[in-house]
């Protein structure tokens, strides 16, 4: 069984990026990424970007899931996506609470790739005019094949780890 990182960050109140000392940062990282490489990468670069996150979940229940990214309120991190990345079967954006959402589905390795497509998009710093294809994505459902394997998938023990840290505990 799998155990989420708790600690000084991750403890299920959100905190500001702006109360967190700079020399505590890889620690929140660690913690609000839950041991995934990709994750925590891609909240880095937010956050070298200015991007302020206020939540992230890798998914990493079980070895197919749906993880997330949501920005702070007035953040504006869909203007950096391209075509490519929103015409993506494994991402899919939304509006919750007035804040942007980026979700993720997949094994392990698809989501990770999907945090580090995301990375790379930020990494560019390059806005787009993709108000017309955001406008036609937000809200979009993930396609029914990806839905089906998700309530399907049999998690396989062996393979719920993220990179070359594991911090998922077993019993």
């Amino acid at each position: 069984m799998e155990e989420k990182i708790t600690g000084k960050y991750n403890c299920g109140e959100h905190i500001s990026l702006d109360l967190i000392p700079i020399e505590e940062t890889e620690l929140a990282l660690i913690e609000f990424s839950n041991g995934s490489l990709a994750l925590s990468k891609c909240i880095r670069v937010m956050w070298m970007h200015g991007l302020k996150t206020y939540s992230a979940n890798p998914g990493n229940k079980s070895t197919f899931t749906i993880g997330h990214i949501v920005m702070e309120k007035g953040e504006d991190v869909f203007s950096y996506l391209s075509e490519e990345f929103l015409n993506d079967e494994r991402i899919r954006i939304d509006i919750v609470d007035g804040r942007q959402e980026i979700k993720f589905i997949g094994t392990i390795p698809e989501k990770e790739g999907a945090m580090l497509f995301l990375t790379k998009e930020i990494q560019k710093w390059n806005r787009k005019d993709n108000s017309n294809l955001l406008e036609k994505k937000i809200g979009e459902p993930f396609p029914t094949e990806w839905i089906r394997k998700l309530k399907s998938y049999t998690s396989n023990p062996e393979s719920t780890y993220w990179g070359e840290k594991v911090y998922i505990k077993r019993k």
